[in-house]
């Protein structure tokens, strides 16, 4: 090695390497002692994290002035409860004795992010949406607000159906797919042997008292398609009803759904028993028949009780003159 000379050769032209004897830095150990022996100053340095700590910034719901914000545009939709962004003193939980401990504040609060809030239908916001939506829609019709025995009537078609909320990590119930449509038979203008046909294959879906008919699906996933079922379901029914078959034409008497009066042997037996009152020179009330005709109809087609049992006897009697 040449003296003065920067760099170290050996013999074959390369770099000397020194021996590592002793570290030209401080360890921490050392650095460490020094400083707990106040040997060594402690030196201050900054976090790492200092800009992202001075650009956080205090909740929303603090800097939040009620008066010039609308809670609507910071709201606008359902979604999960945030306690950064609601200025509300919410308070959820349970404490042994709530006298003494209030329940649990809204920061980190978990009972308040797992059941759904309607934050967002606040009277101004469903006023909002009305006014937003009004050119969509015409307006109710105020005869039927006026007059509610005119519903049955104009609006023959009614359909139900159930929405449900409750806690849980899935918003949607089975429940609220089912449809139940019902119908007023006598709105169709169906025909005597449609309106019996379409009974025949309504079964027990058709309440004989009311004259509705019930249809009730459920076999789609969503409530619309149920809707849309109900209705095809409906006009099936309504043009099958109105079909005429050639075997239709060989319906008897004993194949009606109903006894009716008119072709029945006690009609003609009354008939033949008035003929006979007349040729006695006897009074008879031709009106009579035709209410104890309607009786007749009644009592024969209804489940027998003992009041039509009497109001059989006594149209009986009318019609008799007794």
């Amino acid at each position: 090695m040449a003296a003065g000379s920067l760099t170290a050769k050996d013999e074959n032209g390369e770099d000397f390497r020194e021996l590592y004897v002793m570290p030209k830095r401080k360890l921490r150990g050392q650095t460490q002692l020094e400083q707990a022996t106040g040997r060594a100053e402690v030196k201050t340095r900054s976090r790492f994290d200092l800009m992202d700590r001075l650009a956080e910034r205090p909740p929303r719901s603090e800097e939040m002035d009620p008066e010039k914000h609308t809670w609507s545009d910071i709201w606008p939709a359902a979604r999960t409860f945030a306690s950064s962004v609601v200025p509300l003193p919410v308070r959820m939980g349970s404490r042994p004795n709530v006298e003494k401990r209030a329940p649990f504040k809204k920061e980190g609060n978990l009972e308040l992010v797992k059941i759904p809030n309607f934050l967002h239908l606040t009277p101004v916001a469903v006023q909002q949406h009305c006014e937003a939506i009004k050119k969509f829609c015409t307006p109710y019709p105020p005869e039927l607000l006026s007059d509610a025995s005119l519903t049955p009537s104009l609006l023959p078609i009614s359909v139900q159906y159930s929405t449900y909320i409750h806690q849980g990590t899935n918003i949607r119930d089975i429940r609220s797919r089912v449809i139940t449509m019902i119908v007023d038979v006598d709105s169709l203008k169906l025909s005597e042997n449609a309106a019996e046909k379409l009974v025949r294959l309504a079964g027990n879906r058709y309440n004989q008292e009311t004259g509705k008919l019930t249809i009730i699906t459920d076999r789609c996933h969503t409530r619309k398609q149920n809707l849309d079922y109900a209705h095809y379901l409906l006009t099936v029914l309504y043009h099958e009803a109105n079909k005429q078959e050639a075997w239709a034409e060989l319906k008897e008497r004993s194949d009606n759904l109903q006894v009716e009066f008119d072709g029945s042997t006690t009609k003609s037996k009354l008939e033949d028993l008035i003929e006979k009152a007349k040729s006695s020179g006897l009074k008879t009330d031709e009106k009579a028949l035709a209410e104890f005709g309607e009786m007749w109809k009644t009592y024969r087609n209804t489940e027998e009780t003992a009041e039509k049992t009497r109001e059989y006897g006594r149209q009986m009697k009318k019609m008799l003159g007794i």
